[in-house]
């Protein structure tokens, strides 16, 4: 058994992105499998979504509602079970292929495995190994829950001193996982890094196409994927990467996923 866990706290997402994603793992992954989702509000999930109340470990609520820091509930003693294999997914992921080579390579190199933060766009342009390692970024994560424990204590004994040091809980996973293995670097894509042109040349070539080759298309930052799906004529995005109305793409994969 694999399982496959997300979390959910305060008012970030609505529990309709807990069915997007469950769904979209469903038809992805062949391997059996359970779906978690770790929350403070167990209320709303569907089907198939095994809700698990999120520890309380005392994180102030301004660095619950910046930084992402009740994610590392995730690895406390005793959440998920310890010798299975476990990826972790953010709710706002597009699951664009098949997820089992992330468990194979999970089962075939224990170890924490994380994607590798991306660099801006210009870099693209330098092969991947002349390119700054900006260390962890925290959207897929994968390990086994038992072999966390040093890692989960670092942090829960030291929340002070981590949010003094610390931006985000990706950084205190940079620093922090002794021996990280990263993802290999094409099976995902940044919906903002790797989808989106610059102004102006998003006017000349509007059309957002999708990465054929990534297995899974992360949106962080501006725009989510709900703000791209709505029909109509709106503007989202940054002021230097932006676009207009939905993306025909990201629009089907999330109206397949979530019939309501």
């Amino acid at each position: 058994m694999a399982t496959v866990v997300c979390t959910r706290w305060l008012d970030a997402f609505p529990a309709s992105y807990v069915t997007v994603l469950r769904n979209a793992v469903a038809a992805n992954l062949d391997r059996p499998h359970r779906f978690v989702c770790v929350t403070d509000n167990v209320a709303g999930l569907t089907d198939g979504v095994e809700g698990i109340q999120m520890p309380d470990l005392g994180i102030p609520l301004q660095r619950q509602r910046k930084g992402c820091w009740p994610k590392l509930s995730i690895l406390a003693p005793g959440l998920l079970p310890a010798d299975e294999p476990t990826l972790y997914l953010d709710l706002d992921v597009v699951v664009n292929q098949d997820l089992d080579g992330f468990f194979d390579r999970l089962e075939s190199e224990r170890g924490f495995h994380a994607l590798r933060e991306w660099n801006p766009t210009l870099w693209n342009l330098a092969p991947l190994k002349m390119r700054p390692d900006r260390g962890v970024q925290g959207s897929i994560l994968g390990f086994y829950p038992g072999e966390q424990t040093e890692l989960f204590r670092r942090f829960n004994e030291n929340q002070s001193e981590c949010f003094k040091r610390f931006p985000l809980d990706q950084d205190f996973l940079t620093a922090h996982v002794d021996d990280v293995r990263y993802w290999p670097f094409d099976w995902t894509a940044s919906f903002k890094w790797h989808c989106l042109k610059y102004y102006p040349f998003n006017q000349i070539f509007p059309k957002i196409k999708r990465p054929e080759k990534a297995k899974i298309v992360v949106f962080h930052g501006d725009p989510r994927p709900i703000d791209v799906v709505p029909q109509g004529d709106y503007h989202w995005g940054t002021k230097r990467k932006f676009g207009r109305g939905p993306v025909d793409w990201v629009r089907d994969y999330w109206l397949a996923h979530d019939v309501s």
